[in-house]
């Protein structure tokens, strides 16, 4: 920063602040095609917690992450089929997290219905 103002042996500088930059927002992370790249990764290693070390997360965000693909298959396919990017930000693994802790698959596909209506009324 250039100081815009200064006064007498420079106790009291007064610095022009510039606005940041606007910056594009950050491309929306699909969390069931990020799941399925973890089991994949699983694969080579031989733990979620090496795993975890290996990609920089904690052990139990892994787990979450992984727990998506407790979905029903269909919602499991249609999730990672998304492309339109309010559509990713929309089905946040935060979102998700409830419907997989659902005992039956009725359970979860109604569930997961309700979520769908909530994004087909936003938009």
């Amino acid at each position: 920063m250039v100081p815009v103002f200064r006064n007498f042996r420079d106790r009291n500088v007064i610095y022009a602040v510039t606005p940041p930059t606007k910056q594009d927002r950050p491309e929306p992370v699909n969390p069931v095609t990020l799941a399925l790249a973890f089991r994949k990764m699983l694969d080579e290693v031989n733990s979620q917690s090496h795993l975890a070390r290996k990609i920089g997360l904690t052990r139990s965000r892994v787990t979450q992450l992984l727990n998506l693909l407790k979905l029903p298959p269909a919602m499991v396919a249609e999730l990672s089929a998304a492309k339109d990017r309010a559509q990713i930000a929309f089905y946040t693994e935060r979102r998700l997290r409830p419907v997989t802790r659902l005992a039956s698959r009725r359970e979860k596909l109604e569930a997961f219905r309700r979520i769908r209506e909530k994004f087909h009324a936003l938009r």
